[in-house]
Order: C-alpha cells, then structure tokens, then sequence
C-alpha cells in the first residue's frame, strides 16, 4: 500500500486541471499523486491539515512521531503532531488502536513536549486527545 499514491488509493481517475485556485490546492493535488513511502513529513502534516488521505496518512504519521514526537514539516517543531491532534473525532472513533497510540506517545513524551512545545501549545493536544476519547464514553 505504501508503494501506492492517495490518488491511486482512492481510485481517482479524473483529468488534472490546468490551473488552480492557490498553491494550498495545487500542492494538495500534486502530493496526491506522491507514493505514500515518498511523501516527506511536511507533505504528510499539510495533507491531514487539509483532511486529505487521513485514513491512509495516519499510520505514517503516527510512524514518523515514534521516531520523533516533535517531527517537524515546514511550520515548527512538533507541527506534524498538532496536524494529527486536529484529525476529527469521528475518524478516531473508528481508528481506537492508532487514537491509543497517539495517546500513548503524547503521554510518554509529555515533558519533552511541555519543554519544546511550551505548556500552552501541549495543553491544546492533550485537550482535544482528551475531548476524543470522551466522546466514546
């Protein structure tokens, strides 16, 4: 599956358009087209920003923050975890074993996170982590 593209993924055959909105759509299109094995981490971080191919970009994601809990794309360090502490509710509640892993390094590197991150930016992953789970209770 790695080896295949979210395009390919979600079997889009449309044609490609000649001009785009802005560069946000552009890139979004373009990355969809990248081998999932070859997107970097800032391609990853802005496509689940965008809510595109989380049900295929999740496991990677979470892969890339075992390695390192503050990966960072273009924006800061820890970018690509904020991206994923934003994947909605709805697609976690059918995902529990990829939610119990994010929870799990969030947790584990709580005073990494708290220290590089700064208690006000990890105090908005750990609520919105938290508001997930409560809305399986």
């Amino acid at each position: 599956m790695k080896s295949m593209s979210i395009k390919q993924l979600e079997k889009d055959y449309s044609k490609d358009p000649t001009e785009f909105p802005t560069q946000l759509v552009e890139n979004c299109y373009n990355y969809r087209k990248i081998p999932l094995q070859e997107l970097t981490i800032e391609q990853i971080r802005l496509l689940i920003s965008q809510k595109i191919g989380i049900e295929y970009l999740t496991e990677i994601a979470l892969e890339k923050l075992d390695e390192n809990i503050l990966a960072e794309g273009a924006i800061y360090e820890g970018d690509l975890l904020e991206a994923v502490s934003r994947i909605p509710s709805e697609f976690w509640a059918e995902k529990a074993k990829e939610f119990q892993k994010l929870g799990r390094l969030v947790e584990s590197n709580s005073e990494n996170l708290k220290n590089e991150m700064g208690e006000k930016q990890f105090a908005g992953i750990t609520e919105r982590i938290k508001a997930c789970a409560q809305q399986w209770l």
